[in-house]
């Protein structure tokens, strides 16, 4: 039986035996029922700011979640010490779910907008970062067994799939990649230059042009263009996958999204991202030796001095540099990709997060690796 609640109260004069004024609770309390019985109860709180309120809960049948919210309100109100709120005769469970809730929990918090200062900026920026490195970490541990079981288990990789993201990855970035490769070593032996002929050491631009492209800048450009070009589209795809409910897809016939979308990626990128750091050096070793034609240094004079300066070690330290690279701009793709949200614009935010991460990435990578190989 549905019955209506019932609230009775006293009016502002009636006198009370023991002085208290009184709210009735009968019948059943729902979300349907609550609205008049909650104002009525109110009314009789404020017509009686200085005197107790006696909430009788004997006749109350049945009360849901609004129900008992409307229980909780009457007990959190700030009145006097003398002036209490009190509910009686309530039914044992219903008593429970109020006296679960303390009323200092939901006091109303200072007004003013907090501002946070640098301090405060700078450590929940240190914090965030921090907590996204060692997710990045567990990543990578998965993906490191799953390359394991790939190298011990054939046709867990597929390798036309690892061509085909070669392919996008690596030749069809080869004239971005030429082009920039070309302007650093231009950039780089036409600005040394001017300085160097003042003292009369134009020769030794080619030693900075040849190191610093086949130590930093060859496999450090590469880099920045791959994040740019490529790390963004790894997390765009897998993003766009996971928004469809593609990668719920794989789960859910038994296939694991690291094994089927990472690791071609993984092995693309560590194959691709050193050939094109090898072009890049190539093409910006000779742009430098175009600008040095200028400054009287031929071509002939160029190479010796530059096999002379150019150690086997600078360039094994590149491709290392370049493929670390590779595999770092990969794994944040990947997995900013596999950690999309949901909606368009959560693919749009996961590869603009994919482009920044990774650029910071290399740079503090290879500034690791200038300390380690000092």
């Amino acid at each position: 039986m549905n019955a209506t609640a019932v609230v009775s109260t006293t009016t502002a004069g009636e006198p009370i035996t023991d002085g208290s004024a009184s709210v009735v609770l009968s019948g059943r309390i729902t979300a349907y029922t609550a609205a008049p019985t909650w104002k009525s109860a109110i009314d009789t709180l404020d017509r009686n700011p200085s005197r107790p309120v006696i909430v009788d809960a004997s006749r109350l049948e049945y009360a849901d979640d609004v129900g008992i919210a409307l229980l909780f309100d009457l007990l959190r109100r700030d009145r006097p010490a003398d002036a209490k709120v009190e509910i009686r005769a309530l039914a044992p469970n219903l008593a429970a779910l109020v006296r679960g809730y303390k009323p200092a929990d939901f006091a109303a918090p200072p007004r003013g907008r907090h501002s946070p200062g640098i301090v405060e900026h700078v450590g929940r920026a240190t914090a965030q970062q921090v907590a996204y490195l060692k997710t990045l970490a567990g990543f990578l541990v998965a993906c490191a067994n799953a390359l394991r079981q790939a190298l011990t288990q054939r046709g867990v990789v597929s390798s036309r799939e690892v061509f085909d993201v070669a392919t996008e990855a690596g030749a069809n970035a080869v004239p971005i990649v030429t082009l920039v490769g070309f302007l650093m070593g231009v950039i780089i032996a036409f600005e040394i230059g001017l300085v160097a002929r003042k003292f009369g050491a134009a020769v030794f631009v080619v030693d900075g042009v040849g190191v610093a492209m086949v130590r930093e800048l060859g496999a450090l450009m590469t880099a920045i263009v791959f994040a740019g070009r490529t790390g963004a589209a790894f997390a765009a795809q897998i993003g766009t996958q996971k928004v469809n409910e593609e990668v719920n897809a794989l789960s859910t016939f038994g296939l694991d999204p690291i094994h089927f979308l990472v690791m071609p990626r993984l092995i693309a990128a560590a194959l691709v991202v050193p050939l094109l750091a090898v072009l890049a050096d190539i093409v910006g070793i000779f742009g430098g030796a175009l600008v040095m034609t200028t400054f009287d240094i031929g071509f002939l004079q160029f190479y010796s001095e530059l096999i002379r300066a150019v150690s086997a070690g600078d360039f094994v330290l590149g491709i290392v540099k370049a493929a670390v690279f590779g595999i770092t701009i990969a794994a944040v793709g990947c997995q900013r990709g596999l950690a999309t949200g949901a909606g368009a614009t959560a693919v749009g935010l996961a590869a603009t997060s994919t482009v920044v991460t990774s650029i910071v990435l290399v740079v503090v990578i290879d500034g690791i690796f200038a300390v380690l190989t000092s």
